[in-house]
């Protein structure tokens, strides 16, 4: 492989999109918001600029969390092989990707109003300081859930100019899915990070991560019954969000041993269940 192909791919690498999972994680709650928001189906333009936005913004937090991170990720068995840990690319153009990947991020959201703009720059802020969170927060899986949770606001404001009572609860149980998921994601690590000046949900909560898992599927999902009681819906919305919280059983039994293989299974399993929350959603679109 010559030099710029040995580039390229390394680029790919360090925006994780041989990694697609995470992209989705996003994407679901955002499109489920999308619909939600515009009570039909949304204009194929918003439909355009929120699933490449997601993509975007999905490859620059991870750009931005590994040049945060790059003499950690060295320490880290999942992360040593890193391209930014392993110095296959320089700072600087990692540096220089991650503004290609704002640039286009803002010429799409200057396509919204206005209060949709300003709800994307408070998601570059909390893109941006999520990496360093770890060093300070003890639960940082709060952060990315806010972080991850602005793509549902943004719908709102793209299609209603506002955020009623309904964005913040499916922001709130977003949160809390993140928060969950996400811990999963913690356990594979949670060895090295104890060598580490850096925290996680995992670490800090131990043996108590599982039921913290559960507590925050249990959660969301009694968000997501009463937002289907409050809009009346039918049975088939009902019946694909607990086809989802079979799934979140399934994660949290298969990763309950805190085994790393089987906690990165759980972990991916939960794009179904946005899928399926997606799909609940949008069942009930007239």
């Amino acid at each position: 492989m010559n030099t710029n192909l040995k580039s390229g791919y390394n680029l790919l690498l360090l925006a994780r999109l041989n990694k697609p999972i995470g992209i989705l994680l996003l994407l679901w709650p955002t499109l489920t918001a999308l619909w939600f928001s515009s009570g039909q189906l949304p204009e194929t333009k918003l439909i355009a600029i929120f699933i490449l936005g997601s993509v975007l913004m999905r490859s620059a937090g991870c750009i931005a969390n590994d040049m945060a991170d790059r003499n950690i990720d060295a320490k880290v068995q999942r992360t040593k092989s890193r391209p930014l840990a392993q110095e296959k690319i320089r700072l600087k153009s990692a540096l220089a990707f991650l503004l290609i990947h704002l640039i286009i991020s803002f010429v799409l959201v200057l396509q919204l109003n206005t209060y949709a703009i300003f709800l994307s720059a408070m998601a570059l802020i909390f893109a941006l300081i999520y990496p360093f969170c770890k060093r300070f927060v003890k639960v940082p899986q709060f952060f990315l859930g806010v972080a991850f949770g602005f793509g549902i606001l943004m719908a709102f404001a793209a299609t209603q100019n506002s955020i009623p009572v309904e964005g913040w609860l499916l922001f709130a149980g977003n949160l809390l899915w993140v928060m969950g998921y996400d811990s999963h994601y913690a356990l594979m690590d949670v060895e090295d990070d104890k060598k580490l000046a850096i925290y996680s949900s995992a670490k800090t909560l131990g043996r108590r991560t599982t039921i913290f898992i559960t507590i925050n599927f249990i959660a969301m999902y009694i968000i997501y019954f009463y937002i289907g009681l409050q809009e009346e819906y039918s049975y088939g919305f009902y019946s694909l969000i607990l086809l989802a919280a079979f799934i979140s059983i399934y994660t949290i039994v298969i990763g309950g041993d805190n085994r790393h293989k089987n906690n990165y299974k759980a972990f991916v399993a939960n794009n179904y269940v946005g899928l399926f929350i997606f799909l609940a959603f949008v069942s009930q679109i007239q």
